[in-house]
């Protein structure tokens, strides 16, 4: 593998999706009908309760019998108590490695690899690449700061977690949730001795801690390769999205709900309770960077209920490099699905592209934070779609009009469609440009 030391942040190869696991096959998702009980459904099918989404009639339910899972499945269906059920899928965030650097990692980006220099940012010294980088110029972020910067606003983002000492987030965060363990919402929780000693090394011995190295190796992956897979698969994710947030909306407050344990794992039960989590803190936005071809119609009720409880909600529409009609939550109503693209507004090779996309933001060579206190430059619609959550978040500080702001965003989007001969309509309205959106 080539290694090219850079000194400021590493490159970082995460094209994420959300996809179906096998565990938990006998575990289901399950909706009550009004005036019924969980104790009657479970003495009706020899199922155990697990969990309950609080001030809901959701409930996790595993079956004790020996009864196929189809069969158990078909049994709840026909159960007059219950209006929905579906098994408890387990869901994983994808890693596809992908030769993406090439094409993007030139002269020009490089340089901004090289730029150690420091500068002040809304009380905290960053890396000045983090903050004046192409992907916040492209969207016009730059050109609003002196007009709105997300204060008074709440950002929540389902993922894994956030790094709570980085320096660049830490103001800015609140408690947030986890629903793995009911204990801290840090990416760093349960990370072995020898990772954490790494994260703390790393890079010492060049200019400053807070900087990392850059792996430009086509299908560089986070901070595992040559170090034994010390580091967990999914390890950063988090931290990466709630950066890219807050380089668009300094003044926002971060809510972190983590759902996805540090290899990238959850369910289908605990992303439904990440969004109802999110409507009982009154978070302002809803970030969700992942992605799944399997519907879910209890996570299409809950995203229903949060766009009711009027919160803006974004997710990323995959990097599978397909045109895809059936993605979710992207996919679900209300939801502003965001693909990605480089610096020239064209589509960047990975991204999905499609019915479901609203909106294209970059989502090639994004700048973020990640765990010790480091940079990275990050690939994947994981990383557009944040930067739309900051630009609804920059509107709604200054107008506080609910889904209006979410809807603006959208609507006051550069046309790119003229750059991107052959995907016509399928970028939909554009990349953002929160200028004009502040102007309407």
């Amino acid at each position: 593998m080539k290694i090219r030391l850079l000194g400021a942040v590493f490159v970082l190869v995460l094209v994420l999706g959300f996809s179906r696991a096998q565990s938990g096959s006998q575990e289901y998702v399950v909706t009550l009908r009004s005036g019924h009980s969980i104790s009657a459904v479970n003495h009706a099918h020899a199922t155990q309760t697990i969990g309950h989404i609080a001030d809901t009639s959701i409930y996790l339910i595993k079956a004790n019998g020996s009864d196929s899972n189809d069969t158990i499945l078909k049994d709840i269906q026909n159960d007059p108590a219950v209006d929905s059920v579906e098994k408890n899928a387990g869901v994983k965030l994808r890693s596809d490695q992908q030769a993406v650097l090439s094409s993007t990692v030139t002269d020009a980006t490089a340089s901004l690899l090289d730029d150690h220099t420091l500068t002040t940012f809304f009380g905290t010294d960053v890396l000045r690449s983090y903050v004046d980088q192409p992907a916040l110029t492209l969207a016009q972020v730059n050109n609003v700061r002196d007009i709105s910067t997300g204060a008074g606003t709440r950002v929540a983002y389902i993922d894994t977690g956030v790094d709570p000492y980085h320096p660049a987030l830490r103001p800015w965060l609140d408690p947030g949730v986890d629903l793995l363990n009911n204990r801290s919402t840090s990416e760093l929780d349960g990370l072995s001795d020898a990772g954490a000693s790494l994260l703390d090394d790393a890079g010492a011995s060049r200019l400053d801690r807070r900087f990392f190295f850059i792996l430009d190796d086509a299908g560089a992956s986070l901070l595992d390769r040559g170090n034994g897979g010390v580091f967990p698969s999914a390890l950063g994710h988090g931290t990466l999205v709630a950066g890219v947030i807050h380089a668009v909306a300094p003044n926002a407050r971060l809510v972190p709900i983590k759902a996805f344990d540090a290899y990238g794992q959850t369910t289908m039960f605990t992303v439904i309770q990440g969004v109802y989590r999110a409507k009982d803190l009154g978070v302002d936005v809803l970030n969700m960077s992942f992605s799944t071809s399997e519907y879910s119609v209890t996570l299409r009720k809950a995203i229903a209920d949060a766009k009711a409880a009027g919160i803006s909600i974004v997710a990323s529409v995959g990097n599978d490099g397909q045109n895809v009609s059936d993605i979710y939550p992207a996919g679900y109503a209300g939801v502003i699905g965001t693909a990605a693209t480089d610096f020239n507004d064209q589509l960047a090779s990975f991204s999905n592209y499609g019915k479901p996309v609203s909106v294209v933001a970059t989502g090639a060579f994004v700048i973020s934070t990640v765990p010790g206190g480091k940079y990275a430059a990050a690939w994947g619609t994981s990383f557009s779609a944040p930067l739309v959550s900051g630009a609804i978040a920059v509107i709604a500080s200054t107008r506080g009009q609910g889904h209006t702001d979410s809807l603006l965003v959208v609507n006051t989007a550069d046309n790119v469609d003229g750059l991107n001969p052959g995907f016509e309509k399928q970028l939909g309205k554009g990349r953002i440009n929160i200028r004009r959106a502040l102007k309407n």
